[in-house]
Formats: structure tokens, sequence, C-alpha cells
């Protein structure tokens, strides 16, 4: 309690901003993801920052909605985390993505189907390929971005050596399993991601991770770019990076025999439920790590309850689709399947939740009914929320 004091103190006599005072842009912390609000062309654009894809990258949806016109196109093929490689338009040279009152010249601009994997609300993707002499700022608790040319003041912060090499940032990470078991090595920021670590399939393989109890199966419907995608959720005895230390962190591996997330040249993702505990800075140019421990970073890493999770496309579609499940939970018992359609919760139509409600939905409740379109057919399916497993 001391330390989160101490914390909450030090970020008040930073004069409004966790992360100093070079002007920060707003941005939107939305269910693990961190939205900037943006322009493509001088259109106004949602865009989802994402370290882990060097590319600045647009929905099929928007852009059908938009009016952008454009000459250059050609097809290619692009991967990520999921089992398999998606095929896309890509557009060349013709698109200017405004953020923060700068402007950052796209040499490719990948058109993803997007929406169906992260939701309504994601208009594209910005990467970091325009990025490469900056420095990147991050207060996840006040909502506050900046890419800034200069690293200013870090007092308060400790750094930590990281590579960036190839568009792509690398951070030394180790993860003790159990006793007398610690994997370590590089691992890769990847700010597109809601979860905490991921390791590799061909790492879950090398270190027998199967054998080890209580695991949670999941299975998911869009668990990427490359679409389909399994794993285990499971909860590993601490992550270290740096100097920092977090305790029993739900985390998971990946099953997948392709992708991002099976074979690369790093042992796992870091992704947002870690980084949301700091306040952080990124000096790519100099290849350094600036952390600061925020007033969440001793919160607990809870075990998934719920059994399933689902992607908002009710601005779009009018529903939820059911994108992953949890083997042998309670919803899945209770009937619930992948690509299933929610339009309901608890008896309140989809559509009628709000974008700033949807952030606290489940928060407290013990159950739910879900009401489930499937085809022709309408279902409500009622059950608990799991006990905590791992």
């Amino acid at each position: 309690m001391k330390r989160i004091l101490l914390t909450l103190i030090a970020a008040v006599l930073c004069l409004g901003s966790a992360i100093g005072q070079q002007n920060p842009m707003r941005m939107t912390y939305y269910l693990g993801h961190i939205y900037l609000h943006s322009k493509i062309n001088g259109h106004p654009a949602f865009l989802v920052f994402d370290t882990g894809s060097p590319y600045a990258c647009m929905d099929s949806t928007f852009l059908a909605n938009s009016g952008l016109q454009y000459k250059m196109i050609v097809y290619g093929q692009i991967g990520g985390a999921g089992n398999n490689q998606a095929k896309v338009r890509v557009i060349v040279d013709e698109l200017t993505y405004t953020v923060d009152e700068k402007e950052y010249q796209s040499q490719i601009s990948p058109i993803l189907q997007l929406k169906p994997i992260v939701g309504d609300y994601a208009d594209g993707i910005l990467g970091i390929d325009n990025m490469g002499g900056k420095v990147i700022a991050i207060d996840y608790l006040g909502e506050q971005i900046g890419f800034w040319d200069q690293l200013g003041d870090t007092a308060g912060f400790t750094s930590i050596p990281i590579r960036y090499d190839n568009i792509r940032i690398y951070v030394p990470l180790a993860v003790t399993i159990r006793e007398g078991k610690t994997i370590q090595g590089e691992a890769l920021m990847d700010l597109g991601s809601g979860g905490s670590v991921s390791l590799t399939s061909d790492v879950a393989k090398q270190y027998s991770l199967n054998e080890i109890s209580p695991l949670m199966y999941y299975t998911c419907l869009h668990g990427g770019i490359g679409g389909e995608s399994s794993g285990c959720d499971f909860r590993a005895s601490n992550v270290t990076m740096g100097p920092f230390a977090l305790d029993r962190v739900t985390m998971d591996f990946s099953n997948n025999t392709d992708g991002a997330l099976s074979r690369a040249e790093y042992f796992a993702t870091i992704g947002n439920e870690i980084w949301e505990r700091f306040d952080m800075k990124i000096d790519l140019a100099g290849e350094r790590l600036y952390l600061r421990p925020n007033a969440k970073f001793e919160a607990p890493f809870e075990s998934p309850v719920r059994g399933f999770s689902c992607t908002d496309r009710s601005k779009t579609l009018g529903y939820w689709v059911v994108n992953a499940l949890h083997a042998q939970s309670n919803a899945e018992k209770a009937g619930l399947r992948k690509g299933d359609h929610i339009t309901a919760v608890n008896g309140r139509s989809v559509k009628e939740i709000s974008f700033e409600e949807r952030r606290t939905l489940f928060d407290g409740l013990s159950g739910v009914t879900l009401t489930v379109q499937r085809g022709d057919t309408s279902q409500d399916i009622r059950f608990d929320f799991d006990e905590p497993k791992i």
C-alpha cells in the first residue's frame, strides 16, 4: 500500500501528466487496446496503436464507408497471430496518417478485416514503421500518449536496454513457470495485444508446458490476422523485466502450428496487461525502455472466469460475436459456441450498451443470460461464471 501511495504522489507532482510536460495527446485505453484519435487523408479514424505491427493498416469496412480514393494497389499476404497467412490488398504510397498533429506518410497500407478481430471501434492500425527516431511515451491510467523527438525528463523512471531491429522492439524477459523452470530471452513488445505474456508454441513444446497443471484450454475464431488460434491459460510464478518482478501472472502459451506465436526469433510477446502497470517511455533511437510503476502495478492478475470472450459488432452488424471459448467452461457446457451472435445481455439489446458501459459490463456479476442468434434460431443461454481455476 505504501508503494502505491508514493506512486500516486509522484504522478500528482508531475504537473498533470505521468509522462512529462511535452504536450501528450489524448488516447483511449479500451479493453486492452490503445486507440488513437487520428485521421487518414483527412478522414477521422480510430486507430489501434500496435508495436507488434510494422505497418499502418486500414480496416476494409472503414475504407468502404470512408470514400477514400486511391490509385496504386497490389496484392500480398500478411501474417500475425493465428494459424494462417491472410491474402490482402495493399495501398501503395498514397495515404497520410495524422496523429498528434504530425503527419506520417505510409509507403504501404495493407487492407485488413480488422473489425472481426478487435471490434467496430477499430478503423485501422498505426504501426511503428515511421517512428524509428521517435520517443513513444504512454500514460495508461491518464489515457495520454506522446510521439516526441526528445526523451525529456526521466526522473523516477528505470532504464532497461532494448533492441530495436527490423521495425520490432525486443525486451529482455524472464518467466519462472514453476520453481526450477525459468525461461528467459528476448520478448516482442506487442502493444496491439490485450493479454499479458504469450509464449510461442515452440517454447511450449521445448519446456513441456502441456504437462503443467492446472491449465485452461481455449480456442479463438479470430486469434489475430492469421485467423483461428488455440492455446492454454496458466499462472506463472513470476515474470521479471529488468528490476521489476510481477508475481503470479496469468498468462498463456500458444498451440498454433504457424504464425507469430509458433516459431519466431522471440520466445514470447508482452501485451498491455503487463504494460498498463507502468508509465512508459520508449526511446527507439537510443534503444532504451524507461519504466515507472503506476498505481496498478501491484494489482493481482485475475483468473479467467467468464469462459468466453466476444467481439463488439453492434455498430455495423447489430450483434456481438463469440470469438473465444474455454474448454469445459460453464459457458461451453451451457451450449455457447464460437461464432454465435449475441443480441442481448441479461435482456438488454447489445445495441443499447454504450462504448463506455462495455468496459465494466460484467464486473461484479456471478453469471449471465445471453440471447444468442445461431442461424435462423434464437435462444437464451444462461450460465454461472466459473470458479477460479488457475
